[in-house]
């Protein structure tokens, strides 16, 4: 298998930049695992839908981060949220998938 190669958008490092060291600890050991094995298994990681995936930052915060395959080998964190509820929030979903018809729109996935 070769290796993915995760990519975050600007929003995505901006959202981590404001983040505590732990939670970028262990959002850098998830990458890794993704970008090795090619996807995320629970805990860390979660289908969405056909399209939306999301890492799951559990033991320093409640974090999530929506990604989704491109082409090639490329892996894109989209969109990045505290989590304080069960459900996905709307308002979140809807931004990543504004963010997906964007990528689709510039043939990125």
């Amino acid at each position: 298998m070769k290796k993915k190669l995760y990519t975050e958008l600007d929003r995505v490092s901006e959202f981590f930049a404001v983040q505590s060291e732990k939670i970028n600890s262990e959002y850098k050991v998830i990458i890794n695992i993704l970008e090795k094995a090619g996807r995320l298994t629970a805990p860390l990681g979660e289908k969405v839908n056909k399209t939306l995936f999301a890492i799951r930052i559990i033991r320093a915060g409640n974090v999530r981060v929506f990604y989704v395959y491109g082409k090639e080998n490329y892996i894109y964190g989209i969109h990045g949220y505290i989590k304080k509820t069960r459900e996905i929030p709307i308002k979140e979903f809807n931004i990543a998938s504004k963010i997906v018809k964007e990528l689709k729109k510039e043939k990125l996935i």
